[in-house]
């Protein structure tokens, strides 16, 4: 999936259809339009870091030696927002403990399963995802319209982007109940 794919289709939401146009046909953009798409870019990376830390967490996993029992979160490739488990090399749970920059684990060599957010991407990059373009352009309409204070359009697109991904994320955790037979 491409971030230009979803900020054309966010073009539609906001009344850019012009732009959504240009981007397609790849004709060169007017100044004004090249702040437009700066301002879709932006957006869209609110929208990315909002599905990460609040739907669909990106999770890691990472070998580490710890010293003197502490691992430095920095030390990690991605920024740490929530460290998940630590396990020992036989894949045993480790406790833990995290600090402001580092996590105490006692144990030798230690795998960091931690949540992070994804980088922040520009309009040629391409990401995978299995939330449909539609509801990231949702988001990013509704960050738009909020950035240009238009705040009764932000609802409505708030309300359809939360709606989506709310139904996404209950078929992701729907829970079957198998049938009750008769004696």
């Amino acid at each position: 999936m491409s971030v230009k794919d979803i900020i054309i289709l966010a073009c539609d939401f906001t009344e850019n259809k012009e732009l959504g146009k240009a981007l397609e046909s790849n004709t060169a953009l007017t100044d004004e339009q090249n702040e437009i798409v700066s301002e879709l870019e932006k957006c869209f990376n609110l929208v990315n870091n909002e599905v990460a830390s609040e739907y669909f967490p990106i999770l890691k996993c990472e070998n580490v030696k710890p010293i003197n029992f502490k691992v430095s979160l920095s030390s990690l490739s991605s920024p740490v927002l929530r460290v998940v488990s630590v396990q020992d090399s036989q894949c045993r749970k480790v406790k833990f403990k995290v600090y402001d920059n580092y996590l105490m684990a006692f144990a030798n060599d230690v795998n960091v399963i931690y949540q992070s957010l994804p980088n922040d991407l520009s309009i040629n990059d391409d990401f995978y995802t299995t939330i449909p373009n539609r509801v990231y352009a949702y988001g990013v309409a509704r960050e738009y319209y909020f950035l240009h204070t238009l705040f009764d359009e932000a609802d409505i697109w708030e309300e359809r982007f939360k709606d989506v991904l709310s139904i996404l994320q209950g078929r992701r955790s729907e829970v079957r109940i198998p049938q009750r037979r008769f004696l």
